[in-house]
């Protein structure tokens, strides 16, 4: 009978210890990224339900997870880091620079901090993805992330709180309707990446699908059906029967899904929400020019304006979110630091889609809403999900890593020769 060779006693004890040091950094990984990325910390804040500030969380999550990276013996990705030049370029603006002055939140500095507190968020997530364990600290941060998002969508639709400042459309923790499908798509874009396993997708994908419908995010709609495509057709071959019986099912509970929420969604008491069911009624019948946004268009247009009156610098951080608000990032972007960030921004991407076709399309879901949702919003480059799927690609499209080490190895002694006897 044969039987497996045990593992030396000082072996296991060494793989405990390694085991024990990634479960570490997965509960460090999840209390920082799933907080900070569904936006719970801040409602958790402003509806008194937590005993200390969201700075005080932060800052204690970010040593934590900082810690545990360094422990996990992290090897560094550099372009995943590179990429972060773009919100580093913004908090410098805002914090040294000060071309522009933010006075929405009472005074500039909040504003800079909360910038500052997002860079530093996010580049936390990188050196978490730098890892060895990255891809199940970005599977387990991915989905509950995903779940989290679209479970506070179901919550205040079933009327258990309202979290929305839009009547009508949901919008869960951060109280902005057109932010869930943002997260959920990336965090969907993560997984299809990471885990091979269709149908436990095609369950998630089920799970979230009509929290998404509930936001009535024109945008985010279109984002989330382009990577629902895309997953698809890379699947179709290997799952076709199991895909047509999927639209089978799917297809009678999507039109009845469309007809409850035309009635749950459009009355607001007894009066009829116009904006809820314009929406409602241009999405089922598929009426592209009514799915347009007339107001989006307008503030594009003054976006670019802004943009043409300063290229080269522009107006300073800040100014492109809170006076024009164009609902483009390259827009937004180029009004706040000018054509040099811009730049950078689209030359990133560019790079990482180029090297992701180079590499047989690995990570090419993710690139799906790293781009796509660059025309529908302006607060990308400052949200810690958006950079999240970034790193995942990043890391899965370059091999090339540094390690970085205390103390180098000693060198192995050359044995001493004695001389050859002279004749």
């Amino acid at each position: 009978m044969n039987t497996a060779p045990r593992m030396p006693a000082y072996m296991q004890i060494a793989a405990k210890r390694r085991e024990r040091l990634v479960k570490f950094l997965l509960l460090a990984a999840l209390a920082l990224l799933v907080p900070a990325m569904t936006k719970a910390l801040y409602w958790a804040d402003g509806a008194g339900v937590i005993p200390f500030k969201p700075r005080d969380y932060t800052l204690l999550t970010l040593a934590g997870a900082g810690v545990m990276s360094l422990l996990n013996k992290p090897s560094i990705c550099p372009p995943a880091f590179l990429m972060l030049i773009v919100p580093l370029l913004r908090v410098l603006d805002a914090a040294f620079l000060q071309r522009f002055t933010i006075t929405a939140l009472g005074d500039h500095s909040i504003v800079v901090m909360s910038l500052l507190s997002n860079f530093l968020v996010t580049f936390t997530t990188v050196l978490l993805l730098s890892t060895e364990p990255w891809r199940r600290v970005a599977m387990w941060a991915a989905v509950c992330t995903a779940v989290l998002s679209a479970g506070c969508v179901y919550y205040e639709w079933l009327g258990f709180r309202s979290f929305t400042r839009i009547p009508g459309r949901m919008a869960g923790f951060p109280d902005d309707p057109n932010d869930p499908p943002i997260i959920i798509t990336l965090m969907l874009s993560v997984i299809f990446t990471l885990n091979p396993r269709f149908w436990w997708n095609v369950v998630l994908i089920g799970f979230v699908a009509p929290a998404i419908a509930l936001t009535l995010s024109r945008s985010g709609m279109a984002v989330f059906s382009c990577l629902m495509l895309c997953y698809i057709i890379g699947n179709l071959r290997k799952h076709f029967m199991g895909m047509l019986l999927l639209v089978v099912i799917s297809v009678p509970l999507a039109i009845g899904g469309v007809a409850i929420l035309a009635q749950t969604s459009t009355k607001v008491g007894i009066m009829t929400n116009k904006d809820t069911t314009d929406r409602l009624k241009a999405i089922y019948e598929l009426d592209f020019e009514r799915i347009k946004s007339p107001e989006r268009g307008k503030d594009l247009q003054d976006g670019w304006e802004a943009a043409g009156k300063k290229p080269l610098w522009g107006h300073g951080t800040g100014a492109g979110t809170s006076i024009w608000k164009p609902h483009n990032q390259i827009v937004s972007l180029w009004i706040d630091i000018g054509i040099p960030g811009v730049l950078l921004y689209i030359g990133g991407l560019l790079v990482l889609t180029i090297r992701c076709f180079l590499v047989k399309m690995r990570g090419f879901y993710c690139l799906v809403p790293l781009w796509l949702f660059i025309p529908c919003s302006q607060i990308l480059v400052e949200s810690p999900h958006y950079w999240f799927a970034a790193a995942v690609c990043c890391n899965l499209v370059y091999s090339g890593r540094f390690r970085l080490v205390l103390s180098a190895p000693p060198k192995a002694q050359a044995t001493p020769h004695s001389p050859l006897p002279q004749p």
